[in-house]
């Protein structure tokens, strides 16, 4: 299985899904991984881009993709949206997940838009949610009780954001406890991941229905790599 995960920032992604991540990549799926900005907002861009090209081969992604869209500056419209669609279309993802719509942050709120209307023929996409999510309603529950504490090293490898009390290991450990108390597991299932509906497809076996996508022209990628610079990791 393909599984793409995109996110506005470095650290995002990690906080959302990381322990599916892990456990995807562990389980033999390949995981790409795309960020738009490299973090300039809150800290050295070139320092937080260092500590996602060092989470994406702890989690054992395929690809990692980091753009340069400005930190603070996302909105939605066909540049933010003609770029997650590239990616999308390069990774072919059985499943998507982004930031949620209700998220505090403009810049998630812009990807989280953009994401639907770039990702209109993909049929999964799931939102995730990070400590400082507002609104959000969980509708899907995953199990990372067995990653927790690999979940809790790998946001400790964002070491230049640690002063942020949301990416404190009670944090991180408390959401995902509570969010497996509302899964009314009876307490067999001790942290988990939540997230959002966007969009969830099934064929006629019950398992996840991927549509085709078309593939990016050599025109399409032309365009996106020289409007910015843009980083591909490869593990």
């Amino acid at each position: 299985m393909n599984v793409l995960a995109i996110g506005a920032h470095p650290d995002d992604i990690e906080l959302g899904c990381g322990g599916l991540l892990l456990k995807a990549a562990k389980q033999g799926h390949d995981v790409h991984m795309y960020s738009l900005t490299r973090g300039s907002a809150s800290g050295d861009p070139i320092m937080r881009t260092k500590e996602l090209m060092l989470s994406a081969k702890f989690i054992g992604a395929k690809n990692l993709w980091i753009d340069s869209f400005e930190d603070t500056k996302l909105t939605a419209g066909h540049e933010l949206i003609n770029h997650i669609e590239h990616f999308i279309n390069k990774a072919n993802p059985d499943i998507i997940f982004t930031h949620s719509s209700s998220d505090v942050h403009h810049d998630h709120r812009a990807i989280a838009l953009s994401t639907l209307e770039a990702g209109r023929f993909a049929s999964n996409i799931l939102a995730y949610e990070i400590p400082l999510t507002k609104n959000f309603n969980p509708q899907v529950y995953y199990d990372i009780s067995d990653v927790i504490g690999m979940k809790v090293e790998l946001i400790n490898m964002f070491w230049s954001q640690q002063s942020k009390l949301y990416l404190k290991a009670n944090a991180i450990k408390g959401l995902a406890e509570y969010r497996a108390l509302q899964s009314r597991m009876n307490g067999s299932i001790k942290y988990v991941e939540a997230f959002e509906v966007l969009r969830l497809c099934f064929d006629a076996h019950f398992k996840l229905l991927k549509a085709p996508l078309q593939e990016p022209t050599a025109k399409q990628e032309d365009l996106i790599t020289g409007q910015k610079e843009i980083l591909q990791l490869k593990t």
